[in-house]
Order: C-alpha cells, then structure tokens, then sequence
C-alpha cells in the first residue's frame, strides 16, 4: 500500500516538474528580453481623450435636416428653441427642408434677449388645396415670464430682421418679382396661442385660440384663414397697416384670428401687444378671448407651403422680450 502511494506521487510529481520547469525557463526568458512577468496584473487601459470642446469664444454653425427636432442652444439670456417642423412631411416625400443655426459657443449675445441667427432653406412641391402646408420651420421663446394671463403683459417686443431669397443658404434678398417668378408660397409670422386653461394655453394643438401677426405673405395660395369673408378690423402699428381676419381652422377646429399686411415688413422694432389687446374688443366676432386668459405660447417662423426653386429665410436679427406687472 505504502509503495502504491509513493508511485503515485511520483508520477503526479512529473508532470508538475515539466512545467514548473517550462514556466521558469519562459519567465527567465521573458527577464533576459524585458518583457513583463507571465503573470503580472493587466495595466488598465488608456482612456481615449474627450474630443476637444469649441474655443469659448468661437462660433458654431450646425445644420438640422429632421422631420422635427427642438434646437437649445446654450445661452446667458433668455433661451430659445428652434425646430425644422416639417410637420406635413415625411421621410421619401417630395422636397426637403434644413435649419442652420449659428450659435456663440460662450452663450453671449448682443441682448439678454438676443436669439441666435438662424436661416431656413427648402422646396416643396404644391400640396393639395385643403392641406397646403409641409412645415412650419421657427423659433419660440422658452421663458417663465409666460404663461401669464393677457391683461398683466405689459409688452411684447418683437425686434426682427429677415430676408428670403431664391438660393440655397443664401443671404442675399431677392426681389419680389424673383420670388413671384419661382412660385413662392409663404409668409413671416408671429404665432401665439392663448386659453382660459394656463395648461392648455401652453400647447398648440390644444388650446383655443390661435393669434398670428404676418410680416409678409408670398403667392396667392398663402391667405390666412377667413380670408374669404374680408377683414374684421384694421389697425395701424409702427407705421405699418395691418388687417385682421378671423374663422376656424376645419383641421384643429380652434379659432383662428391673423393681423395680416399686404406689403412685407422685413425690419420691425416695437410692441405687438395693442394688436393683441384689441382683439378682446371685437364686436365683430362672436367667439373671442377674454384679457383674463393665457398667452402660453409665441414662436416665429415661416410656414412654408411651396415653391419651384430653393428658396432660404434667413434671419440676422432677432430678440422677443416679453415683460408683464410681476416682470
């Protein structure tokens, strides 16, 4: 028995020898060439450097080509969202639509409510008469001064310079008679929405009212809604004539009022509020909102229904600064 067990640890012995053996010899190899131990822990990876930020005070220019997609662009002041909105269209459809937005990478600008340039270029083929519209391509304010009820807003200043021009990103403004050429069918407006529910003023599928102020309208397909049945007020603002239309969007089924001017304003600087103010004293229209209720929501864009030939808005100047009692 005794002789068994000797013979059997023997031979475990032998093979443990050969590679202790084999080991040893590698390892002393491995010392001769500077190579680390067999068995030495693994360093830990090298990590892979950030890419390196924008220079603080450089400028970035981005390009946004989505369906839909809220832009925040870091800013000191007051913050803005920007969105392409091509609402009515979809991936493999007819035509396209690109926002480009120039951006300080220091988030200072000019004003504390000074938005970033942007410019907006596309081409859409005419869609069908009842749904005319493929995008609504725009900047709305996103600040706490709103929503507020009407009767405490004691200003909306709206400080806009734009163009549009036929031709891909460009910034030179064509004339009317170009842009009437190319079948231009557009406008420039202020689009605010407003309900006696605070929640509901602050989503523009859900509340009530729509009130728009145009700076411009191109093409005979671009009318507001209520067109048809003439104007329901008229009223003179910075020098500029404005006609009020009024009737419901059969899509939405929300009452749809719009300060409407025949003549493209492309400079504005002053206070819209009177044109919003006086639509509580119509007398002409039934349904109207109260001054009690909400203002929730105000973006402007360019709602871009069709053209033959590329066409860009482009937009150096803009700052909406909304104050009220509490402001």
């Amino acid at each position: 028995m005794t002789i068994r067990i000797l013979v059997n640890a023997a031979l475990l012995a032998i093979p443990i020898a050969v590679t202790l053996g084999i080991l040893f010899g590698l390892q002393s190899h491995r010392d001769a060439t500077g190579q680390p131990p067999l068995f030495a822990p693994q360093p830990p990876p090298i990590p892979t450097p950030a890419p390196p930020k924008p220079p603080k005070n450089g400028v970035t220019k981005t390009r946004y080509c989505q369906k839909s997609y809220g832009i925040t662009p870091d800013t000191t002041g007051q913050q803005y969202i920007l969105n392409p909105n091509q609402w009515n269209w979809n991936v493999g459809d007819p035509g396209r639509l690109c926002m480009n937005v120039t951006t300080f990478n220091n988030g200072t600008y000019a004003t504390s409510t000074t938005a970033p340039q942007f410019m907006v270029s596309w081409q859409y083929p005419r869609g069908p008469e009842d749904n005319p519209v493929h995008a609504f391509p725009n900047i709305q304010i996103d600040t706490d001064v709103i929503p507020a009820t009407v009767n405490s807003i004691s200003k909306v200043d709206i400080d806009i310079e734009w163009s549009y021009g036929v031709g891909n990103e460009t910034t030179t403004s064509s004339t009317l008679a170009d842009l009437t050429a190319d079948n231009l069918n557009t406008n420039v407006a202020v689009d605010m929405f407003i309900d006696s529910d605070k929640t509901a003023a602050q989503n523009p599928a859900k509340a009530k009212f729509e009130l728009m102020v145009w700076f411009a309208a191109y093409g005979s397909s671009t009318q507001p809604i209520g067109f048809s049945n003439g104007a329901v007020s008229t009223q003179t603002l910075n020098g500029n004539t404005f006609n009020l239309y009024a009737g419901i969007n059969t899509a939405t089924k929300q009452n749809v009022m719009t300060w409407y001017t025949d003549t493209p304003i492309q400079k504005f600087n002053g206070d819209i509020s009177p044109l919003i103010n006086s639509v509580f004293k119509l007398t002409t229209v039934t349904d109207i909102p109260k001054s009690s209720d909400y203002l929730g929501y105000l973006a402007l864009g360019s709602e871009a229904f069709s053209v033959d030939k590329t066409v860009t808005l482009y937009v150096p100047q803009l700052s909406i600064d909304i104050e009220t009692s509490s402001t």
